[in-house]
């Protein structure tokens, strides 16, 4: 909706003495808005309006220009709530600082010294979706008010009540306007993304007062319409539901309701109806809903896991098509306040309460009391610092307790009549251990404990045989997992202990299930004095895996961060091909859990470090590596991979790397691709993975010459590319060729896209030949005025391709080269947009049979030379070129067949 809204401006008030004059109202352009923040004297912003008009799309919008234009020092967003306490919304703040405020400190204390933070600091601060009716909100907060501050800092609050705005008593008041009748149609057109031809949809768009939100829900519900019948038909129910015109809101509940039970079956709305059991306030992680689907029964479990998660990952795509539920980030998603309010009802209807209360004065008898409504039970990011006691005649399927930062314990018998629970998450809690009663929970299948940062070992759960998930990750505290635990989880799927204190682990079980095995950023994991673990490291210097884990061969993805020293790849011999790896410095990339159809082992890393103990003759070349797409690139600061949006499509991250056979015409399918990509240096000492890659491609390297790689290694390659290298002067010198030719193993070299390229081979006084080449292309070295010396031999070269080269004057440095000699087997030439080019070779190409010249206007002569046993030329280019053209012998010209570019020519030549 990014052009779509226009706003009301209510002037700030003049002081006059004792007397307020206010100006009359403005229209003002989402730029203006803008610009607002740039101006001094506006301190505080309040954007009003009803539910769904685009208050925090502008807002957002706000947000986004001052972070790309670095207006402040501190950026904070605090979303909020009908329910949200003050408390809540001020450790809201605190989360966005950079400061380190103690969570145990009485609120006062921490107001202050919020206050004493930001008080030097110009800041932006963002309250969306508040409901303050309390006097000067910001005091209360311990948030300096921009003008008593008077260093630039900007406020902007976001509500649905007018009564906020006195609590705030803002500079500016924004009121979002409707749509008008053309802007609703054009953001219709944009959601749907096609043209929508039916008068009747456009006339429904004018029932819905301009409300952006109104026009996204029948976006969706018209997305995906397969013929008229059925759009004619859907028409004619809208009209049905939406009824006679009452007023905005019932209009709009009425349109969320319609698009509700136009979901495409039961199951999606279920799972949409199951994330009303996160807070309002709260974004919902996208990979634990979907766990929470299938783990809760939503989803029926295929045969495998990736199966169901395939699913889910669907699912979530209709709601987000169909507008139920948006994007807040890559990872997390939300549902609408307007929305969640409409459809709280069929919630209750179907179990999946709404949680409405941030206090708890007794958990035990608040969880009693929930468990007779529903067997889901969600107390989330409320302020209960205990849970005491033995809970009596509960029975749950999912117990969610997420977010409640001041919980600090667990009684010992809490869990002892709690039922039978599948889900129990207890993420980002303040426990230290776990209670002995967990153990009793026999049927739990996903145990979350994310983020609990307190917590110090993982106790009592070597019962708990039907567990397929454990997450611990981000436990900074956790240092041990008790011996046995993982004895007999036979159904054991995912294991996350990333960045945590994890020293060692214990055995893990002779599992086929377990796929995911994630240990980035474990710094005390693999010390010399905790080797006897054989666990997967990362952030290490040994790396050693399980013997449950290698035997089976069974993990898909692993997840490894950065690494000193690699002691042993023997272990490693157990591992089959397909893994995924991941190895990375500073970056905390995340990869989703895709299925390597091509049991082709992929390999993410920031260097080339990794590999340098991998030596050439290692059998991981014949087992684990048999199969790899290995890519050595860093990532920048700025670049953020969405790899569960890519794995939907690809089914893994570097799939959508840049080089795929179809951009080279004669690539052939490589069971071993090595990318070095976007690196200041190469290390020389990756002999390992050079001597067996088949494909090999270098782009953008920041070196002059090829042999910083070591290019004599590479004995396998089958096939080279060299891209996008800006100092690259030579591509080899006569050492390397040596070597390189003595192999005979190179079929394909592609040569584009670098500026300084000079010559391909340089200091070559004898004469050379490449044996195994048959497919040549050069294209985009504006700085090459000759290709080969007089003394390279290509007896096979069967393809020769030479494009947008501005001052090639040659094809050898020598005129004299006889192409019978040079070129044998040539049989297609291609050279294109080569203004400079006058001569090719001398004598003739005896092989061959293509010819294609385009914008080549100094080429005179062609080296085509046939007789009664030759097949014609077919020869390709303009009529001026061709009719310019001098021959030895016109009789020549009989046996070439000429055909002037016509418009699709040249298409079908890019193709081959």
């Amino acid at each position: 909706m990014a052009s779509y809204c226009c706003f009301w401006k209510a002037k700030q008030p003049i002081i006059v003495g004792l007397v307020q004059l206010v100006q009359r109202d403005q229209l003002i352009s989402i730029q203006d808005m803008f610009r607002l923040l740039f101006r001094p004297e506006v301190g505080s912003i309040v954007i009003e309006g009803i539910g769904g008009s685009g208050k925090t799309w502008a807002a957002k919008a706000a947000y986004q220009v001052a972070r790309t234009n670095n207006l402040f020092d501190d950026y904070i967003w605090v979303s909020l709530s009908i329910n949200c306490s003050l408390r809540r919304c001020i450790d809201k703040i605190i989360a966005c600082l950079s400061c380190e405020i103690r969570e145990d400190l009485p609120v006062q204390r921490t107001k202050m010294m919020i206050n004493e933070y930001l008080t030097k600091r110009k800041f932006l601060l963002v309250l969306d979706n508040a409901y303050f009716t309390e006097e000067n909100i910001l005091e209360h907060l311990g948030v300096p008010h921009p003008r008593r501050q008077n260093i630039g800092s900007k406020v902007i609050v976001t509500t649905r009540t007018g009564r906020t705005r006195g609590a705030v008593v803002p500079d500016t008041v924004i009121i979002p306007q409707p749509l008008t009748y053309e802007e609703s149609y054009n953001l219709l057109r944009t959601k749907i993304g096609k043209e929508v031809g039916s008068s009747h949809i456009l006339d429904l768009t004018s029932n819905f007062y301009g409300i952006p939100l109104s026009v996204i829900l029948l976006a969706g519900v018209f997305c995906d319409v397969p013929n008229q019948d059925t759009l004619r038909e859907l028409v004619h129910k809208a009209y049905i539901t939406l009824g006679t015109k009452v007023s905005v809101f019932h209009t709009l509940q009425r349109l969320v309701k319609f698009a509700y039970h136009q979901l495409p079956n039961d199951q999606a709305r279920h799972c949409f109806l199951y994330c009303l059991l996160f807070p309002e306030d709260q974004g919902i992680p996208v990979n634990d809903l979907i766990r929470f689907w299938i783990f809760d029964d939503l989803i029926i479990q295929s045969s495998k896991f990736h199966e169901a998660s395939h699913i889910g990952k669907e699912i979530l795509d209709v709601l987000l098509k169909r507008g139920m539920l948006y994007l807040e980030d890559n990872d997390h998603v939300r549902m609408h306040d307007v929305i969640r309010e409409t459809v709280s009802g069929y919630g209750k209807e179907n179990g999946y309460r709404e949680q409405l209360d941030w206090k708890v004065d007794n958990p035990a008898t608040k969880l009693e009391r929930l468990s007779k409504l529903s067997t889901r039970i969600s107390l989330m990011n409320t302020e209960m610092e205990y849970l005491d006691g033995s809970v009596q005649g509960l029975w749950i399927s999912s117990l969610l307790l997420r977010g409640n930062s001041r919980m600090k314990y667990i009684s010992e018998e809490f869990f002892h009549h709690v039922g039978m629970p599948g889900i129990v998450d207890l993420s980002f809690t303040r426990i230290k251990v776990l209670p002995n009663s967990i153990s009793y929970l026999t049927t739990l299948r996903m145990l979350l404990l994310s983020g609990c940062g307190h917590l110090e070992e993982i106790q009592h759960i070597a019962s708990l045989a039907q567990l397929e998930v454990l997450d611990a990750s981000c436990c900074r505290s956790l240092r041990s997992i008790e011996s046995g635990s993982f004895d007999h989880m036979m159904l054991l799927k995912l294991l996350d202990l990333s960045a945590t204190s994890i020293k060692f682990l214990p055995s893990l079980p002779a599992s086929r299930e377990l796929r995911h095995l994630l240990l980035h950023n474990c710094p005390c994991l693999g010390s010399e004095n905790t080797m006897r673990s054989n666990a997967i490291l990362s952030d290490v210097k040994y790396i050693r895996f399980p013997y449950g884990v290698s035997k089976t061969g069974a993990v898909q993805n692993m997840q490894l961060g950065r690494i000193e020293d690699i002691m042993d790849w023997v272990d490693m011999l157990w591992l089959p091909c397909g893994l995924n790896f991941q190895l990375y410095d500073l970056f905390n990339m995340r990869v989703s859990f895709g299925v390597n159809e091509d049991s082709k082992t992929f390999v993410y890393a920031s260097d080339a470090y990794f590999f340098q103990a991998l030596k050439k003759d290692s059998p991981l070349w014949f087992n684990c590596f048999q199969k790899f797409h290995i890519v050595i690139a860093p990532l920048k600061d700025d670049q953020v991979m969405d790899a569960a949006a890519q794995l939907t499509e690809t089914n893994f991250l570097f799939r959508n790397s840049f080089f795929k056979t179809k951009h080279f015409t004669h690539s052939i399918d490589r069971d071993r691709f090595l990318e070095i990509n976007s690196t200041i240096g190469v290390s020389s000492d990756i002999e390992g993975i050079l001597g067996n890659a088949e494909l090999v491609c270098l782009n953008r390297l920041a070196t002059s010459r090829i042999s910083d790689l070591n290019i004599t290694s590479m004995e396998a390659v089958r096939e080279l590319w060299v891209e996008n290298c800006d100092q690259l002067e030579n591509l080899f010198s006569v050492d390397e060729i040596q070597v390189l030719v003595a192999f005979g193993s190179l079929q394909n070299l592609k040569i584009s896209n670098i500026e300084k390229l000079s010559s391909l081979l340089k200091a070559v006084k004898n004469v050379i030949s490449f044996s195994c080449l048959k497919h040549l292309l050069i294209d985009c070295c504006p700085n090459l005025k000759w290709i080969f010396p007089p003394m390279v031999h290509l007896p096979n070269l069967e393809t020769m391709h030479v494009k947008f080269c501005d001052i090639l004057e040659r094809i050898f440095e020598d005129d004299s080269v006889l192409g019978d000699y040079a070129f044998p087997r040539l049989q297609s030439l291609e050279l294109w947009e080569l203004p400079e080019l006058s001569c090719i070779c001398g004598g003739t190409l005896p092989s061959l049979k293509n010819l294609k010249v385009r914008n080549c206007a100094k080429l005179r002569k062609i080296p085509v030379g046939v007789n009664e046993n030759s097949p014609f030329v077919t020869t390709i280019g303009e009529t001026f070129w061709w009719d310019s053209l001098i021959w030895d012998d016109e009789s020549i010209k009989r046996w070439i067949l000429f055909r002037k570019w016509g418009p699709m020519l040249p298409y079908l030549a890019t193709e081959g």
